[in-house]
């Protein structure tokens, strides 16, 4: 995981189709840092 930035590494979700590391955009969206899939949709 060091590959990732500290802030992607320290996130408690983690995507199902590659276990990378998703994390919150600028524009409040979640996305997974390796394959770029959305698997949380924001309320």
């Amino acid at each position: 995981m060091s590959r990732y930035p500290r802030e992607a590494r320290n996130s408690r979700l983690k995507c199902i189709s590659c276990n990378a590391p998703v994390v919150k955009t600028t524009d409040e969206q979640f996305v997974c840092v390796d394959c770029g899939s959305k698997p949380v949709e924001s309320a």
